[in-house]
């Protein structure tokens, strides 16, 4: 197997802390490594993607298993949280079926649609969410979107479908932090949790900030505390 770079370590170091935490109950995969990043052409899977191109930002953190996830929840003793990722490598993602083009709106919908590429899901728990990141030309870092069984989005994207601001990297680096907890994603997307329908997700945030410092202990939430403060 090819050596690792820090950032699938870091990683892999991460999916360990799961496994080994006696306060989390866990499943957890993904050793095998596939191709770069770089040996990756999109237009070898979709002409319409020709000109796509991935930043040097995105080749330098890129994780090449083949798949790395785990679902997890807390033991009876700690309050009620849990998380789940499932990191996809993009040799499978650009092979995959696009969300749902045939149920678009208008022309933008299913255009947009047929742009997303599946990186990150929760197959095991059946949460219903994904993470895609869109397939644009002429674009310095292409976007991530986060779809979940929720009223979430605006036009003139579909419905379910929200814009996150971060990249991929940033993407990456904040799951070494939250470990898939459910909902993190709505820590980096313009929205409000403090809505009925989103309860389940502001509980099992705030959960995660009163356990996790102590649990992992090392690592600064202060970032992560802050943003959920904002949208509270």
């Amino acid at each position: 197997m090819s050596p690792l770079t820090r950032n699938e370590q870091l990683h892999l170091d991460s999916l360990e802390e799961i496994k080994n935490c006696p306060l989390l109950e866990s499943t957890c995969s993904g050793v095998d490594l596939d191709m770069p990043l770089g040996n990756i052409l999109p237009e070898e899977y979709d002409e319409s993607w020709e000109g796509v191109r991935f930043s040097e930002n995105m080749l330098s953190c890129y994780l090449r298993f083949y798949e790395l996830g785990a679902a997890w929840g807390a033991v009876e003793a700690l309050p009620d949280i849990s998380g789940e990722f499932n990191l996809i490598n993009f040799h499978d993602a650009l092979q995959a079926s696009d969300p749902g083009t045939a149920r678009g709106k208008t022309d933008f919908h299913r255009e947009f649609l047929s742009q997303l590429c599946p990186i990150d899901r929760t197959p095991r728990s059946g949460a219903g969410s994904q993470t895609y990141i869109r397939m644009q030309a002429g674009v310095d870092e292409l976007e991530l979107w986060y779809s979940a069984v929720a009223d979430i989005g605006q036009p003139p994207y579909p419905p379910g479908f929200i814009q996150l601001d971060i990249d991929y990297c940033e993407y990456l680096r904040m799951l070494l932090l939250t470990k898939g907890v459910h909902g993190w994603q709505y820590l980096f997307a313009d929205i409000s949790l403090d809505r009925r329908d989103f309860s389940d997700s502001a509980n099992n945030l705030t959960n995660m900030l009163r356990v996790f410092p102590d649990v992992f202990p090392g690592r600064d939430y202060s970032s992560i505390r802050a943003r959920l403060e904002d949208r509270l």
